[in-house]
């Protein structure tokens, strides 16, 4: 079993290193496709690929960002997968909980997707009052310790000759049956004031140019991502986190659609 994980960045310099490093102990291989970054992300990936074989340093381009383009991806190397490989969507500042290349492993051959829950990190009023962010994640990780769970994304696909991935699509085409236990990652969208305005600022300018999505990233500062503290849960460092109940009912199946995939997929109508 082998796992592929595809990791799109644009202006990422402060964090793509520790989130690299992070994923190469899980990932065969990490194929890394730049947006043009202007802040030296992709120097630090081209770099990181010269030492470790598991890092491609794909592509850097300017075009505008759209799920998609992570199909480009798999399709330039699906032809070195086999059966049963993993695909993942890997963001450069996520950070997997628990062991991903255990778990995956435990999932029934009869399922292919593995969602993740997001737990998403946040800054408050009282973490940007005191001294200035160092703007390098190794350095102000620890001052980032509150968090709230978002949601539950899909994460991990399982590799089939058959499948199909259009470049317009999100996934590709009859992505399978959903295994029933989520992973757990980190996620760390919001690092220090200076990222937080880079973040904003390239994603507004991506729906400027035409990506109809990122509706959060409306804002034109940084203080609006700021979030009471009385909002979220700390994290207290002993691997408990305080999930809503919500949260780990949303990657869940109607169980007529699970049935029709179950017998679709396993009588190979579908890959």
């Amino acid at each position: 079993m082998k796992i592929r994980s595809i990791c799109l960045t644009k202006n990422e310099a402060d964090v793509v290193e520790e989130c690299l490093t992070d994923a190469a102990r899980w990932s065969d291989r990490i194929y890394v496709y730049d947006g043009a970054s202007t802040d030296g992300t992709w120097e630090k990936v081209q770099a990181m690929a010269a030492q470790n074989g598991r890092i491609v340093a794909w592509k850097s381009d300017g075009c505008v960002f759209r799920e998609g383009l992570r199909a480009e991806v798999f399709n330039a190397f699906r032809d070195e997968c086999a059966d049963g490989d993993w695909w993942c969507q890997l963001n450069a500042d996520e950070f997997y909980v628990q062991d991903v290349r255990q778990f995956l492993a435990g999932v029934p051959k009869s399922e292919h997707v593995v969602w993740g829950l997001n737990i998403q990190y946040y800054l408050t009023p009282k973490d940007v009052e005191g001294e200035p962010f160092a703007g390098e994640f190794h350095r102000d990780r620890d001052r980032i310790r509150y968090y709230k769970a978002a949601c539950a994304e899909r994460r991990f696909f399982r590799h089939r000759a058959g499948l199909q991935w259009r470049e317009s699509d999100a996934w590709p085409h009859h992505l399978g049956v959903t295994h029933l236990e989520l992973l757990h990652f980190r996620h760390y969208p919001y690092r220090s004031p200076q990222q937080i305005q880079t973040r904003l600022d390239v994603r507004r300018d991506n729906r400027a140019r035409g990506f109809e999505g990122w509706d959060h990233a409306k804002e034109l500062t940084w203080q609006t991502k700021i979030v009471p503290r009385a909002d979220l849960h700390l994290d207290a460092g002993d691997g408990k986190f305080i999930i809503e109940e919500e949260n780990l009912r949303q990657h869940l199946e109607p169980v007529s659609q699970r049935v029709v995939k179950r017998i679709m997929h396993g009588v190979g109508i579908w890959p």
